[in-house]
C-alpha cells in the first residue's frame, strides 16, 4: 500500500480558486479515493499574493495623474474619507472623498509626494495652497484627525507582511483594522513633517478571511493638508489570498456616526456644543436584529465598517438627562451599496 498526499491551488478565473486534494490509499486505481474542495471567490475579486495599497492608485494599479487646477481634483477609487470634522478652519468642504493633490509650484516631488504614489487630501484644492487649513479640536484640546480608509479583502487565512513608507503635512499615523470587529491589529509610528518619510514594516501578521482596512489619521496645524502612503501588503508564504475591495468583492460599506451634545437644541453645531464621547449605538440589520454595538470616541465618532450592501438602522442608546432631537426618535435607516461611506449626525439636547 502506498500513500501520496497532493495539494494544489489553481487560479482558473479571476473569480474562482479550485483547491483540490487527491488522496491515494490503494492497491489499484479502482480503490483510490479522490477529494475535491472548491473555494468560490466572489465576483470582482482578482486574487493576488501582493496588493498595492499606495495612495492615488487606480483600479489597474497605476498612479493617478496629479491635478492641474483646483477644479479637476481626481478621486482615488479605493481610499475614502470616513469623517468630515465640523467647526474646521479649512475653507474647503470635505465631502467623503480622497482627492489626489499636488502643490505644483514646488514641483511634483517637493511636497509630500513619493514616486509611485499620489498625495491625497480631504479637499479638492487642486494645485493651490489655501493657507488657512487647521483641524478642529475636541473637548480635551486635541486635534480631530481626518480619518481615511483603504479597504482590502483576505479571502484565505494567511500571514501577511506590511511594507510602507509615508509622508504628510503635517502629522499622520496609520492602523491596520479588522472592519467587522473594529479591532486594531497593528499601528505605525507617528510622522511629523520632514523631508524623510517614515517606515511601517511589520512581518508575520496572521489574518483570517475577511474585510480589513488601512486607516490614516491626518492632522494639520496650518496651510495645506495631505498625505501619501507608498507600499504593499503581501502574503508571507506567497498565497493567492488578497484582493482589492472592488464592487462585488467582500463589500466594505461604512456608516459613520457623529454624535453631538447640542446645548441650545437648534440641531446645528455652534459655540458651546460638544462631541458626545462614550455614547452607545446599536447597528441593526433589515430584520431589526442588533448585529453590532459600539461606543463613540472623544470625537463623537463610530465607524461601522465592513458592511455588505443593504439596509441598516442606527439606534442611539440615550443617556439620562438627554433627548435626541435629530434624527427623530433617535434612529436612522440607511441604505448602503458599492463600498460607500454615509455619515449620520445625531443631535442630543438636555431635558
Amino acid at each position: 500500500m502506498k500513500k501520496l498526499q497532493i495539494n494544489n491551488i489553481i487560479k482558473i478565473t479571476a473569480f474562482t480558486l479550485l483547491i483540490f486534494t487527491l488522496t491515494f490509499s490503494c492497491k489499484n486505481e479502482d480503490e483510490c479515493e479522490y477529494t475535491i474542495v472548491q473555494l468560490t471567490i466572489p465576483e470582482g475579486c482578482d486574487v493576488v499574493s501582493k496588493l498595492n495599497l499606495s495612495t492615488g492608485i487606480d483600479v489597474n494599479g497605476n498612479t493617478l495623474p496629479v491635478p492641474v487646477t483646483r477644479t479637476d481634483g481626481l478621486i482615488d477609487p479605493f481610499w475614502k474619507l470616513l469623517n468630515t470634522p465640523i467647526a474646521s478652519s479649512c475653507s474647503f468642504a470635505a465631502d467623503g472623498n480622497a482627492y489626489t493633490v499636488n502643490i505644483g509650484s514646488n514641483g511634483p516631488d517637493a511636497w509630500i509626494n513619493q514616486t509611485g504614489a499620489t498625495s491625497l487630501s480631504p479637499f479638492n484644492a487642486g494645485d493651490s495652497r489655501p493657507g488657512d487649513c487647521a483641524n478642529p479640536k475636541n473637548s480635551d484640546g486635541s486635534n480631530i484627525a481626518y480619518v481615511f480608509e483603504r479597504s482590502f479583502c483576505i479571502l484565505k487565512n494567511t500571514n501577511v507582511n506590511l511594507n510602507f513608507t509615508f509622508k504628510a503635512d503635517n502629522v499622520i499615523y496609520f492602523q491596520l483594522v479588522d472592519n467587522l470587529t473594529s479591532s486594531i491589529i497593528d499601528t505605525s509610528s507617528t510622522y511629523t513633517y520632514s523631508a524623510v518619510p517614515s517606515i511601517w514594516n511589520t512581518s508575520g501578521i496572521n489574518l483570517i478571511a475577511g474585510s480589513y482596512s488601512i486607516r490614516a489619521y491626518l492632522v494639520n496645524n496650518e496651510s495645506f493638508i495631505g498625505f501619501s502612503l507608498l507600499g504593499n501588503i503581501e502574503s508571507a508564504s506567497g498565497d493567492l489570498a488578497l484582493s482589492n475591495n472592488a464592487d462585488g468583492c467582500c463589500e466594505n460599506n461604512v456608516i459613520s456616526i457623529l454624535n453631538i451634545l447640542d446645548v441650545d437644541c437648534n440641531d446645528t453645531f455652534n459655540t458651546g456644543d460638544q462631541f458626545g464621547n462614550n455614547w452607545t449605538f446599536n447597528l441593526k440589520d433589515s430584520s431589526n436584529t442588533i448585529i453590532r454595538t459600539e461606543t463613540t470616541d472623544i470625537n463623537g465618532n463610530i465607524f461601522f465598517a465592513g458592511l455588505p450592501n443593504g439596509i441598516y438602522t442606527i439606534e442611539i442608546v440615550t443617556k439620562t438627562g438627554y433627548t435626541t432631537n435629530l434624527p427623530n426618535g433617535g434612529t436612522a435607516t440607511v441604505t448602503v451599496a458599492n463600498n460607500e461611506v454615509k455619515i449620520i449626525e445625531f443631535y442630543n439636547c438636555t431635558n
